[in-house]
């Protein structure tokens, strides 16, 4: 079995990266839908729940899973090309995001802060600091590579298109979320 040529595989990155936006957007949007109702709530099965589940809460059923294969996919494909596995600003973006939620709604929820919620906050931003660390390494070795470091200009072209596709990508998320709940 051969490789897919490199056209190809820029194709299968930049896919790849716009199914992250998306499906990042898709999980932020269905957590919120979620903590606006006080965090949990269940549909159907043999138990009433004092709190049925918002429109839009079973995106994230779809979006973490959608999320975790576009970026194996996507970072298998951009190891070939010298571009910037799409692994570590996955967990940025998801950790990051649902860790600004938490803190979001612990803080404004009427009736007080939630001190659960705003730990979750804390502890989900501690858990998205390595990847950002690993994020600004990168970006800085892109612009300007250590002593003795080879220099890899298509990596710096991908740094640049990353943050592009993906908010196209979040941008078709908000939309079709939107457009189906």
């Amino acid at each position: 079995m051969t490789a897919p040529p490199s056209a190809a595989r820029a194709g299968i990155v930049v896919g790849c990266v716009v199914v992250l936006g998306l499906s990042l957007a898709w999980a932020f949007l269905s957590m919120r839908a979620v903590m606006v109702v006080g965090g949990s709530c269940a549909d159907g099965g043999p138990y009433v729940s004092a709190q049925p589940c918002p429109s839009g809460a079973g995106f994230i059923g779809l979006a973490i899973p959608l999320m975790l294969l576009a970026a194996f996919l996507g970072s298998f494909a951009a190891a070939s090309l010298s571009a910037p596995n799409l692994l570590v600003p996955m967990w940025a973006g998801l950790f990051g995001s649902l860790g600004w939620n938490f803190l979001e709604y612990g803080i404004t929820t009427t009736g007080g802060p939630v001190a659960g919620w705003i730990i979750c906050g804390v502890v989900f931003w501690v858990m998205a600091l390595p990847a950002v660390y690993l994020i600004v390494l990168g970006l800085l070795n892109a612009i300007a590579p250590r002593a003795g470091a080879t220099s890899r200009p298509e990596a710096r072209r991908w740094w640049m298109l990353y943050p592009v596709l993906g908010a196209v990508g979040a941008v078709l998320g908000v939309l079709s979320f939107n457009a189906m709940t």
